[in-house]
Order: C-alpha cells, then sequence, then structure tokens
C-alpha cells in the first residue's frame, strides 16, 4: 500500500537522519575541550622530544662548539652574579 513517491520520500529522510548524526557527532567532538587539549599536549611533547633528540645529535656531531658556548653562557651567569653581589 505504499504510494509512488513514500518509498523516496523515507529513504530521503534516513539520508537526512545520518547526516544529522554526522554533524551531532562533529560538533559534540568539537566542545570536548579536555579532549583537544589532550591531543595537542601530546603533540607538542611529540615535537618536542623530536627536538630533544636533534639537539643530542648536533651536540654529539660537534661538542667543542656547544662546550665552548656553554662556557661562555656560565662565564656570563657567574661575571652577573658577581656584580649584584658588589
Amino acid at each position: 500500500m505504499n504510494r509512488p513517491g513514500q518509498r523516496e520520500l523515507r529513504e530521503e529522510i534516513e539520508q537526512t537522519r545520518e547526516e544529522l548524526a554526522d554533524t551531532v557527532d562533529a560538533l559534540a567532538a568539537k566542545a570536548d575541550v579536555r579532549h583537544r587539549v589532550g591531543e595537542k599536549i601530546g603533540q607538542k611533547t611529540e615535537q618536542a622530544l623530536e627536538r630533544a633528540g636533534e639537539a643530542v645529535v648536533v651536540v654529539r656531531r660537534n661538542p667543542v662548539p656547544v662546550a665552548a658556548i656553554a662556557a661562555v653562557v656560565v662565564a656570563a651567569v657567574v661575571a652577573l652574579l658577581v656584580r649584584r653581589g658588589r
């Protein structure tokens, strides 16, 4: 007893429901700030670890320049501390 357009209408309603469900899911994911912050922290942590690993490689390849830079920084800090003490 279905009329000719009734089946198409039901299919369109079902398609609209599926699209609405997808939209609601996307909005819920965007509204989950705690989850989004956790993901961002994870990404930044991963980037920092990669950069730290790269820095270790640079130090191992060029220990003398890095040691010289470190010595200059330490000397500057000591000089500042001595000046402040006067």
